[in-house]
């Protein structure tokens, strides 16, 4: 798990690693038409708001910036064929307006198996039960085989990214 902080403008990370990282309705994507989200990226979506609907949470927002940042990882963790998170720095060069974040990375078989290991998994499942995280961005990719995702969570503000997105 990884979890990054940033206090009053100034950085401060703390790096918390248990193959998680902490980073509803859908958010950021009404009225845009170059960006649509993969049907896997919708399951784990629906998959995370009933978890945090079951545990009395506030759901999660589905944010197209974050999901850029999310598809981003995927896309380099997929051309290395290996799992791993997004490093600090470049999360912190990525993402933009955020007061906390955090990450899950997996790769398997579905949408369901790795939902279920997410939630199976203390750290993974710490972050998508954090009562602070409002949006999410999520990336799928199949390659190798298999299903790979990152699931990004952010809390407290609307999140930006520095990376380029469509222009529609």
């Amino acid at each position: 798990m990884k979890l990054i902080k940033r206090a009053l403008k100034v950085a401060i990370v703390s790096s918390v690693f248990i193959a998680t990282v902490p980073f509803g309705g859908v958010a950021a994507e009404a009225g845009s038409n170059c960006f649509t989200h993969k049907t896997e990226e919708k399951g784990f979506f629906n998959k995370l708001n009933i978890e945090r609907k079951l545990g009395g949470r506030v759901q999660l927002r589905l944010d197209r910036e974050l999901s850029k940042v999310a598809r981003k990882h995927t896309r380099e963790m997929t051309d290395k064929n290996l799992l791993h998170h997004t490093s600090d720095g470049q999360m912190r060069s990525r993402v933009t307006n955020w007061q906390l974040l955090g990450e899950n990375v997996g790769v398997g078989g579905t949408v369901e198996s790795l939902h279920v290991a997410f939630m199976n998994s203390p750290g993974h499942k710490a972050n998508v039960m954090h009562r602070s995280f409002r949006h999410v961005g999520i990336g799928t990719r199949y390659a190798h085989g298999r299903l790979w995702v990152t699931v990004v969570f952010e809390a407290e503000t609307n999140p930006g990214t520095t990376l380029r997105m469509p222009s529609c």
